[in-house]
């Protein structure tokens, strides 16, 4: 029973990091988003479920059981709110790609585009569109059927689109949210 405790807990801190990846993302589809609060959610209450028939009781484990209900508001949070700039794992992987966006949003306007899907810095980059001075880096999707990205305009941003809501970021860069 030590061992399979154990291997759990092991397994469950791996889920945890793996959760930084959509809590610090541009959104999340309803797909996905279903299957990890899911999961999440298992996981927390196995995860408590060991702890309390643990001889004694832990009080470490019950503090790093709190991650679970965290994760899983977090998770719907960003669901049903979208991504925001404010959100610091978001703001962290935004500025760790800074560099890597920049130079991503410099290609797609010279005459040689980069090729989607890729990377760019820690964001997925499933498609690019450009129209004039505006780079659309479309990454995931938001809610059932929209998209959300990152957005690089040389210009002011247009105010009043109805399909589209953009928060700034830094520089010439916005958060997209991209309604279908």
């Amino acid at each position: 029973m030590s061992r399979l405790r154990n291997g759990f807990f092991v397994l469950s801190a791996g889920w945890l990091l793996f959760l930084l990846e959509p809590l610090s993302s541009t959104g999340l589809a309803f797909p996905f988003f279903v299957v990890t609060f899911a999961l999440t959610v298992l996981a927390g209450v196995v995860s408590l479920a060991l702890v309390l028939t643990g001889t004694p009781v832990s009080r470490l484990g019950l503090l790093a059981w709190l991650l679970y209900p965290l994760a899983a508001c977090a998770l719907l949070f960003l669901f049903l709110y979208s991504q925001s700039p404010a959100n610091p794992l978001f703001r962290l992987r935004f500025q760790l790609s800074r560099s890597a966006l920049d130079d991503a949003a410099r290609a797609a306007l010279s005459p040689k585009p980069l090729a989607t899907p890729a990377w760019v810095g820690l964001f997925p980059v499933r498609r690019i569109d450009v129209h004039q001075s505006e780079v659309r880096l479309v990454s995931d999707g938001c809610g059932v059927v929209d998209e959300c990205g990152l957005m690089y305009v040389t210009r002011p941003a247009p105010a009043g689109r109805s399909k589209t809501r953009l928060e700034h970021l830094a520089g010439p860069w916005y958060h997209l949210y991209s309604v279908f």
